[in-house]
């Protein structure tokens, strides 16, 4: 018996749009069938009704509707030369995501007489040290 996956856990389910017009219509589910897809799964395939990022599915034993948003992400760029912003975007829908990426050069000390150490990102000059620690 094989099991079918409904895709990632990450997926979010949107509320399931209205099944395209020229869609068949499935048979009448009765309890057995309806208790069979909750153990086994739905079975049909995955569609794009409208281009978005939105997948619906309307099983073929039961009828149920299901949908799930799934991106489709373009890799991470930077915003600007100076800055650390990076940014994101689907090539279906044109959501946008960004995230903050330094890029931190070598470890080095604070100073003679600590034994913290910093760093400092080489694009926009933040930097970062370690907790404070013995003095020498």
């Amino acid at each position: 018996m094989t099991a079918a996956s409904d895709g990632p856990a990450w997926a979010t389910n949107p509320p399931a749009p209205p099944p395209p017009a020229d869609a068949p219509l499935p048979p009448r589910a009765g309890r057995l069938t309806r208790a069979h897809c909750r153990v086994t799964g739905h079975t049909g395939d995955w569609t794009y009704p409208d281009g978005r990022c939105v997948r619906i599915r309307m099983c073929q034993r039961c009828g149920e509707i299901t949908s799930k948003r799934e991106h489709a992400w373009s890799p991470f760029e930077y915003v600007a030369a100076t800055r650390c912003e990076q940014e994101r975007r689907c090539d279906r829908c044109g959501a946008a995501e960004s995230r903050v990426q330094h890029s931190f050069g070598p470890w080095r000390y604070a100073s003679e007489r600590d034994s913290r150490q910093a760093a400092t990102c080489r694009r926009c000059g933040a930097e970062t040290r370690t907790r404070p620690g013995p003095v020498w």
